[in-house]
């Protein structure tokens, strides 16, 4: 059992280590490869923000794509998860994790300076309240099926697991609805706010 509890510690600080690693890269990776691409395009282009603010969405198609990409992304860790690649999978995953949230972070202070973490923050709010506590417990859900694979229950496990699974797309599916519906208000709003061109 300590044992156990011991691992069960060790992988939560490589949870850790692995997104700070993945962090700098991008960081990194912002400032020396990609500065003089960026810049000019993508997500927080000037251009697109600003008439960001003046489009009108359409919430249906939105929220259509939104649910295939994020529950494509969901089920393909947790079923991979599962596979003698699993750890490989868990630890590529919070390593671009944390290399994504390096980029983003990075681009918005070189192209808004301190106003850019406003536009980071109100592009990923709310829904990544929803979406990290629920891939950080899959993680660490697929870590203990790891190490606890050998039990007499390994049946029962399973079936608790395609439960935990269900439980996880709900979830999921609520954050995908915050992403189409209150995301693209909340980015509106702060970009009404806060002056791009000053």
């Amino acid at each position: 059992m300590r044992i156990i509890l011991k691992f069960k510690i060790i992988h939560k600080r490589f949870f850790i280590i692995l997104f700070m690693v993945g962090f700098l890269i991008g960081i990194l990776f912002t400032n020396i490869f990609g500065k003089a691409y960026i810049l000019g395009v993508g997500l927080l282009g000037e251009y697109f923000l600003l008439h960001f603010k003046y489009t009108q969405i359409n919430y249906n198609r939105l929220l259509m794509y939104v649910f295939q990409e994020r529950i494509k992304l969901f089920l393909v860790i947790c079923i991979l998860g599962v596979t003698n690649i699993g750890i490989f999978v868990i630890g590529a995953f919070i390593l671009w994790l944390g290399f994504s949230s390096g980029v983003l972070l990075s681009v918005a202070i070189l192209k808004f300076g301190m106003k850019g973490i406003m536009i980071c923050l109100s592009a990923v709010f709310p829904q990544f309240l929803i979406y990290i506590p629920v891939y950080l417990l899959y993680c660490d859900k697929l870590i203990d099926l790891k190490i606890s694979g050998r039990s007499t229950l390994k049946k029962q496990k399973w079936l608790q697991y395609i439960l935990f699974i269900g439980v996880g797309l709900i979830a999921i599916s609520f954050g995908v609805v915050l992403e189409s519906y209150i995301n693209p208000i909340i980015l509106k709003k702060v970009i009404s706010i806060i002056n791009l061109n000053t």
